[in-house]
């Protein structure tokens, strides 16, 4: 019975020891893991030694494993392809589906595409009507330059082109050899979890097993990103129709057209004031009638007095 207590009590301070062991390897990338393991073996001593040495072992196989998995190839440099063509096209419907065309003739496809109609009125009754349309496909890397060509030939012109490549083989490479680090340092968690006994150990392994898992799958999210940015590239392509040309003529038609429309408005002012003037007048007369009529009854009724008594003053 003693020797059992003294068993359960210094594997009860070998497993502390073990766990620590454990976060070094995470931190230090498996180097330092065995020096804390032998720590642990040297404080533990009996039979708790020979326990420390299962977990050496078996912590030492991951590192032996990492080692022997195939390096990452990245040979072929990591780059993250965008270019944008601003286009004239004679139909703008048309050439959009020339474009999904030869997005999928590549083994690409479009990831987005629209469309837009406005409409410009330019004088009078006169609107003009304009089709303009964007569209993004992604392609294979490897055919990039060959899509880009096959998009300036649905050119009548191309107005403009702008193209941009960044690489990320560095970033790419650092996000491989983390995974193999998680990935190895999931795997002695995992080991020890296995060899816990008490609660208390199990949900201190369990917790650093869940935080590893979960830079697992970020590492992992972000490889993923990275490989569908570079193994297609993004093209954007914004199609328009070309400016109307005047025709032959048209500027000495434009000429009497705006002439006309001149003299037009000219004599349109020309009788407003004219209008005005009359309008001005007859309210002026009307003013005046008022007047005009009671001095005509005064002078009927009093005319004829007033002209013989100036004959009679005239006579004396």
């Amino acid at each position: 019975m003693v020797a059992r207590k003294r068993l359960l009590s210094w594997r009860g301070l070998a497993f502390p020891a073990i766990v620590g062991g454990a976060l070094i390897v995470a931190a230090c990338s498996g180097q330092t893991n065995d020096a804390a393991y032998n720590d642990g073996d040297q404080s533990a001593g009996g039979a708790a030694g020979t326990s420390a040495s299962n977990f050496d072992a078996a912590a030492e196989a991951p590192t032996g494993s990492d080692q022997s998995l195939p390096q990452a190839q990245v040979a072929d440099r990591k780059i993250v392809r965008n270019a944008t063509l601003e286009l004239q096209v004679e139909n703008v419907t048309a050439a959009v589906q020339q474009v999904d065309d030869a997005a999928g003739g590549a083994g690409g496809f479009v990831s987005s595409s629209n469309v837009f109609v406005s409409n410009t009125d330019n004088t009078g009754d006169s609107v003009e009507r304009s089709q303009t349309a964007s569209v993004t496909i992604r392609v294979p890397a490897d055919a990039y330059s060959s899509v880009m060509s096959q998009l300036r030939g649905l050119a009548k012109e191309t107005v403009s082109e702008t193209s941009d490549a960044s690489e990320v083989t560095e970033e790419y490479t650092d996000l491989q050899a983390r995974l193999r680090n998680l990935g190895a340092t999931e795997a002695r968690y995992l080991e020890l979890l296995a060899k816990a006994v008490t609660i208390d150990e199990i949900l201190i392994v369990q917790d650093r097993l869940n935080t590893v898992r979960l830079e697992i799958e970020q590492v992992t999210g972000r490889i993923n990103v990275l490989d569908s940015l570079t193994d297609f590239a993004t093209i954007t392509v914004r199609l328009s129709l070309p400016p109307a040309v005047a025709e032959a003529g048209s500027d000495n038609q434009n000429w009497v057209e705006e002439a006309w429309q001149a003299s037009w408005e000219t004599s349109q002012d020309a009788l407003v004031v004219l209008g005005t003037v009359a309008i001005v007048s007859g309210v002026f007369l009307a003013w005046l009638a008022v007047p005009a009529f009671v001095l005509f009854v005064l002078w009927r009724i009093f005319g004829k007095r007033i002209t013989e008594l100036a004959r009679k003053l005239n006579q004396a």
